[in-house]
């Protein structure tokens, strides 16, 4: 079974002699992690009614497979050492809600439509320019693509889900290019304008130079700073530079 670290596991074995069960044995225990050893030994308790059940308990706190040994010195059982059996018993568990109960549960507590915090994270990056016109959200991986040694002036604005201004007032933003994704060095690396913060709109200008790199597909992302310090990517894709004609 599977257990979450710091849960407490019960383990149990069954001891029997001649195919019966056997009571009022003195048994020990050794918890193993596998791959590390024993690392613990707890105490054993006889389960009562004579039913030859022994049980013991442990709590992990580290991620990883567990055994219990259980062990006992009396020869008259049919096996001295026993691996034990983790279980857990949990009362009045319901079947997993349905997508529909889910929505209902929500819609009662929330009513329906949009019940996202007032203080709400970017989910929006509307992009428009002369060759790019593109709505791209939190998930999105559409690239920005222009020619070599191109100008770019981009007008972005960016929403929350529901379409409205996230309010910009303070914040700052920064378009970076890499060569590759964990590269530290950008090969382009520019500030955004935030030239109407309460209705969220910026600019992103490249110029000539800024793009005048080596055509191919450069890992991009626009970061934004807000005021209260919270920090986030509102867009990751790539910047496709192609190659221009050059007589």
């Amino acid at each position: 079974m599977i257990y979450k670290s710091g849960e407490t596991i019960t383990f149990v074995a069954f001891y029997t002699a001649d195919g019966q069960a056997k009571a009022g044995l003195t048994v020990i225990a050794n918890v193993h992690r596998i791959g590390y050893g024993i690392v613990d030994n707890p105490t054993v308790y006889e389960s009562s009614g004579g039913n030859g059940i022994y049980y013991c308990t442990y709590t992990p706190n580290y991620d990883g497979a567990y055994v219990c040994i259980f062990k006992t010195t009396d020869s008259s059982v049919d096996q001295k050492h026993l691996a034990g059996i983790a279980f857990r018993g949990v009362a009045n568990v319901n079947n997993l809600p349905t997508a529909s109960e889910i929505d209902d549960t929500l819609t009662s507590s929330h009513g329906t439509g949009s019940w996202q915090a007032a203080n709400i994270e970017p989910m929006l990056l509307r992009i428009s320019e002369d060759e790019i016109s593109a709505l791209l959200d939190g998930q999105s991986r559409k690239p920005i693509s222009l020619f070599r040694g191109d100008s770019l002036s981009a007008e972005i604005s960016v929403v929350d889900a529901d379409g409205n201004a996230v309010d910009l007032t303070d914040a700052s933003a920064k378009f970076t290019a890499r060569e590759h994704e964990n590269d530290s060095y950008a090969v382009i690396e520019q500030a955004l304008e935030i030239y109407d913060p309460s209705n969220g709109k910026m600019r992103l200008t490249l110029t000539s130079t800024d793009t005048n790199i080596t055509p191919k597909s450069y890992p991009a992302d626009i970061e934004i700073t807000f005021a209260d310090g919270r920090v986030k990517t509102i867009w990751k894709a790539y910047i496709e530079v192609k190659w221009d004609v050059s007589l």
